[in-house]
C-alpha cells in the first residue's frame, strides 16, 4: 500500500481538476493526532528526560559499572511519563503563554523618546549646555 500525504493528495487534485474531474481535498486539522504534530513533544521530552536523568544518575551513583544500564532504565521509565504530561498539557502552555506575552499598552511604556525628552528637559533647567553628539542620534 502506498502511503500518500497531504501534499501528493493536493497535487493529485489539481491534476485532477485539470482533467475535469472534481476530487475532495483532504482536510488538514492543525493539533490532529497524527505522529507529524507529536514529533516535536516526542524528541523534546526524550532529550530532557535523557539528559536529566544522566545528571540525577551521576549525582546520586556516581560513574560506575554499572551506570550506563541505571541510566537507561531510569530513563525508559521517565520518558512515557513525561511525554504524555507534556502532550496533554500542550494546549495549557500555549494558552498560559500568548497571556503571559501580550503587548503592553504603549502610554504605560517608557520609550526612548521619552528618556530622550526628559533628558533635554532636564539639562535646560538646570542651565547646563549639551554635549556635542558623536553618533547620530535618531528621532
Amino acid at each position: 500500500m502506498q502511503q500518500s500525504s497531504v501534499y501528493s493528495l493536493a497535487a493529485a487534485s489539481v491534476q485532477a481538476q485539470a482533467a475535469g474531474q472534481n476530487l475532495r481535498q483532504p482536510r488538514v486539522v492543525a493539533g490532529s493526532r497524527s505522529l507529524a504534530s507529536m514529533l516535536p513533544t516526542i524528541l523534546t521530552t526524550g532529550l530532557v528526560s535523557l539528559v536529566a536523568t544522566a545528571v540525577l544518575r551521576l549525582m546520586w551513583m556516581g560513574w560506575g559499572h554499572d551506570f550506563v544500564a541505571a541510566w537507561m532504565e531510569a530513563w525508559l521509565t521517565v520518558w512515557p511519563i513525561a511525554f504524555p504530561a507534556a502532550y496533554i498539557s500542550k494546549p495549557l502552555v500555549n494558552k498560559l503563554s500568548r497571556m503571559l506575552s501580550k503587548p503592553v499598552p504603549t502610554e504605560h511604556v517608557l520609550g526612548t523618546n521619552a528618556i530622550m525628552q526628559a533628558s533635554e528637559q532636564a539639562t535646560a533647567k538646570s542651565g547646563l549646555k549639551r554635549k556635542p553628539v558623536l553618533l547620530p542620534v535618531h528621532r
